[in-house]
């Protein structure tokens, strides 16, 4: 029994269909790996990252920053999703 190349067999449907949905769930998790990477580097290079005024805060991301008493967060108007910055109440 030989391999025919050119036959589609419920195999190679199957195949497709792992490597279709494995490709968004590596993609998905590289994105989510990237983002906490940027942010956290960003952050690092912040001398002001404790939370006072003009450090990283809010945004769309698991554990936010937040900031400090007396201090508030401004999000960017036009990109909510991503960090904003803290500025005295």
């Amino acid at each position: 029994m030989g391999i025919e190349w050119n036959r589609v067999t419920w195999y190679s449907k199957l195949l497709a269909i792992v490597v279709f949905v494995a490709t968004f769930a590596v993609a998905f998790n590289l994105g989510i790996l990237w983002e906490e990477t940027q942010i956290g580097a960003a952050l690092s290079q912040n001398p002001a990252s404790g939370g006072g005024a003009g450090a990283h805060c809010g945004g769309f991301i698991r554990n936010a920053p937040v900031c400090a008493a007396g201090y508030h967060c401004v999000l960017n108007a036009s990109r909510p999703d991503t960090s904003g910055t803290c500025a005295a109440d």
